[in-house]
């Protein structure tokens, strides 16, 4: 019992930290003091086993199931492609202890200005610019209402700015190093990557980042080709 009742509490401590964070949208978080979900960690939220969790958030998964369509990063037989694990929630430590929320996709190939980004979904650009932690990233907002967060961008595609509609496949920048750092274009502190996040605004909790690596795996052989 006593094993059960130490991983309860901490699923929830998963849970509360798995809200957005003020640098990722400074200016819509909400926050919330007190979290009624009990043994649920979002980092195993994988959409198979989306009968244990509440309805809303259930009904977020079947949205985001439904409107992903392309991988993230464009692949080319010329070169080496990507990788990733399931990173949401390992430890972070610039500006603070915190929890990672998100997917980091690293290039095989370190150096940035390399791999092409694209939407995974049709949206709208609601956030572009840079940010202490992200370095320059794009926040686009779907019609299902998901935010998708692509973070250490080397550069933006040409017409990215807020309010432009984009669509499943379009490109939107290119994978690269910049951030943790309050200087605009920092880049260097980590390897080449794309950081990607998934955010949901729920009634009942807030606003909640929910782990991408099981959408991810569902579409990571749905690839736009490019020649680079």
């Amino acid at each position: 019992m006593k094993i059960y009742n130490l991983l309860v509490r901490l699923c929830l401590v998963c849970l509360i930290y798995g809200i957005l964070l003020d640098c990722v949208m400074p200016n819509s978080v909400k926050k919330t003091s007190e979290l009624d979900i009990k043994d649920i960690n979002i980092r195993d939220m994988n959409p198979e086993n989306k009968n244990i969790f509440p309805k809303e958030l259930i009904e977020f998964m079947e949205i985001i199931n439904k409107e992903i369509k392309y991988f993230p990063v464009a692949y080319s037989a010329k070169r080496e492609f990507v990788e990733y694990v399931n990173s949401w929630g390992y430890e972070r430590n610039y500006g603070g202890n915190r929890i990672h929320e998100g997917t980091d996709i690293m290039g095989i190939i370190n150096e940035r200005g390399i791999y092409p980004v694209v939407s995974v979904s049709d949206g709208v650009v609601e956030e572009v610019g840079w940010l202490e932690l992200g370095g320059y990233r794009i926040g686009i907002r779907s019609e299902g209402g998901i935010y998708y967060y692509y973070a250490h961008l080397y550069s933006y595609n040409k017409g990215i700015e807020k309010g432009k509609k984009v669509r499943a496949g379009e490109l939107i920048g290119y994978m690269g190093d910049s951030g943790y750092s309050k200087v605009e274009g920092t880049v260097g502190n980590f390897d080449v990557h794309l950081h990607f996040g998934i955010y949901v605004d729920t009634d009942e909790y807030g606003q909640l980042s929910i782990n991408p690596y099981y959408f991810l795996k569902s579409i990571e052989n749905n690839r736009i080709k490019y020649n680079y």
